[in-house]
Formats: structure tokens, C-alpha cells, sequence
């Protein structure tokens, strides 16, 4: 009888660690999938922030070209589109970054795929040619930042998640590769971060030169004793121009004329918010502490605030 309860209670143990070691799965499936779908709207804003750069960059180029032309200063004619040559961002740089967004994105897919039921995790053919075409990037020194200090930990971290997609590494739980791969999506966060903020200066030194052509003209048209009536449209019509130029600031009409358009750290801060929400739900994950409701809650976060992100920058784009 004795021998019989031994044996039963050692099925029982069995049967109860298998339910353990399954129920977390089930339970985690839902927020991991919410992490997954918050990242890639993230990696849509760091898009759209890094073309809005580029898009003000052009316009601060288009009214200045109009200036100069419109006094005879420049004899050459310029482009009604608006099109010109990038200064503060080509279109190379803007595909480099999306493409470090693009490893964050294949991470969280990754992880998505690991906390399916299925016997398969593995990514689709498109992903594991995206890992493919990632690891060969940074292997070959392809990757090229501003700060080139900070170059080689970011083909590092690349490298591990490239590997980690293509199962190069495995990892027992999904916690753990949340842990293993937490310092390396901090590196290139970081990076994407760092880089975000010089742009969002570089877009503050564009806004402010459409103000100072905006003015230079509207005093230039008052020496010519235009009427005054014909002013003060130009005015009305050049603030309004500059506030379709600028969505990202409300400044107030009590500050002084010289006041910067917008504080270039609040450029910037909307995408480098929904990022250190990317690295705080993988933190989320690799260190739970309310379970499968604080990923839950850390995701719901990061959705928010790409979403947020994401708005603001294409408003500059709807706006032109």
C-alpha cells in the first residue's frame, strides 16, 4: 500500500510540473504577441520621425531658394515639389536606421514565435532572410552612425539578435532570452536614441531658418512701402506657415521673438519614448513581477506611446 501511494505520488508530481511548465505559455501568448505588434508600430514612428527630418530639412531649403530667387539673389530657378538634395539626412541614413529598427522588430517577433504552442518556432522565409541580410550588415561594417564610438557595440547587438531569429542561439525559456538579449537591445536603443536627438536639433535649426526667411521677407516688402494692409496678410499668412511647419510645438505669444521654435529635446521625445518603452516591456519580460499582467501593461505602454510618436511626425508630411 505504501509502495503504491510512492508510486502515485510521484505521478502526481509528474503531472503537476508538466502543468507548470505549460500553463505560463498559455498565459504569456497574448501580452508577447501585444509586445510584438507594439514594436513594429514603434519601428513605423522611428520611420516616420526620420522622414520628417528630412521633409523640414526641405522645405527650410525650398523657402530660402524661394527668398533668394524672388530678390534676383539666385539665378537659378528652383523646384515647385519642393524636392531638393537632403542635408541633415540622405535617404542611405534613414534606411540604416530602419534597419536597426528592423532587428528590434525581428527580436520581437522571435519571441513571438516562441511563445506560440506550436512544435515550429521558427521565423517565416522573409524574416530569416532578413536576419540573413542584418548579420551580414554588421559583419561587413556596414553600419554607419554619426557617432562612430558607438559603432561596433551596435554591430555586436545586431549580430546576437540576427543570430537568435536564424536559432543560431537557443535559449530554455522565453525569460531567458528576454535576459540574454536585454543588454543588446539597450545598445542599439541607445544608439537610435543618441542619434534621434542630434536630428531633432538638426530639424529645430530648419524650423527656425523658414522663421527667419518668413521675417527677412515680410521687412524686405515693408521697405518697398507695400501697403499695410498687404503686410499684415503676409504676416497672418507666414504665421500660419510656420505653425503648419512646426506641429510638433504650441508656442505661446508671450515669449519673446527669439525664442527657438521648439526645445530640439522635445523634437525628439516622443520616439525616444515609445524606444525606452521597447527596452521596459523586454525588462518586463525577462524580470516579471506582477506576471503576465505587467507585460500585458508595459506593452499596452509602448503601444501608446508609438502611436503617439507615430502621429505627431506624420503630421509634419500631411502638413506640406
Amino acid at each position: 500500500m505504501n509502495r503504491l501511494s510512492y508510486i502515485f505520488g510521484i505521478a502526481l508530481t509528474v503531472l503537476t510540473l508538466s502543468a507548470c511548465a505549460t500553463a505560463p505559455l498559455s498565459q504569456i501568448q497574448d501580452p508577447i504577441s501585444h509586445f510584438d505588434q507594439a514594436t513594429h508600430t514603434a519601428a513605423n514612428s522611428e520611420s516616420a520621425f526620420l522622414n520628417a527630418v528630412q521633409t523640414v530639412d526641405c522645405e527650410a531649403q525650398f523657402y530660402k531658394t524661394a527668398y533668394e530667387y524672388s530678390l534676383q539673389k539666385k539665378k537659378s530657378n528652383f523646384d515647385l515639389t519642393g524636392y531638393c538634395k537632403p542635408e541633415v539626412i540622405t535617404s542611405e541614413q534613414i534606411d540604416t536606421r530602419n534597419k536597426l529598427m528592423s532587428a528590434i522588430v525581428l527580436y520581437a517577433d522571435k519571441m513571438q514565435a516562441l511563445a506560440t504552442s506550436d512544435d515550429n518556432k521558427q521565423l517565416d522565409a522573409n524574416s530569416q532572410t532578413l536576419a540573413e541580410n542584418l548579420n551580414k550588415l554588421a559583419s561587413s561594417g556596414g553600419i554607419k552612425l554619426k557617432d562612430p564610438a558607438i559603432v561596433q557595440g551596435v554591430e555586436t547587438a545586431v549580430i546576437a539578435i540576427a543570430d537568435m531569429a536564424l536559432d543560431r542561439v537557443k535559449y530554455s525559456t522565453i525569460r531567458s532570452a528576454a535576459q540574454s538579449m536585454q543588454p543588446h537591445l539597450n545598445t542599439v536603443v541607445t544608439a537610435l536614441k543618441s542619434e534621434n536627438i542630434g536630428f531633432g536639433m538638426a530639424m529645430n535649426d530648419s524650423l527656425g531658418q523658414i522663421e527667419i526667411t518668413m521675417r527677412t521677407l515680410i521687412a524686405d516688402l515693408q521697405k518697398k512701402d507695400q501697403e499695410p494692409i498687404e503686410t499684415f496678410f503676409d504676416i497672418i499668412n507666414s504665421r500660419n506657415l510656420i505653425i503648419s511647419a512646426d506641429p510638433l510645438t504650441k508656442r505661446s505669444l508671450a515669449l519673446p521673438a527669439n525664442t527657438p521654435i521648439a526645445n530640439p529635446l522635445d523634437i525628439a521625445k516622443p520616439i525616444n519614448d515609445a524606444l525606452d518603452a521597447v527596452v521596459s516591456c523586454n525588462q518586463a519580460i525577462a524580470n516579471p513581477k506582477t506576471g503576465s499582467g505587467g507585460i500585458y501593461a508595459a506593452a499596452e505602454d509602448l503601444f501608446k506611446r508609438a502611436i503617439v510618436a507615430k502621429d505627431i511626425y506624420n503630421s509634419i508630411a500631411s502638413a506640406k
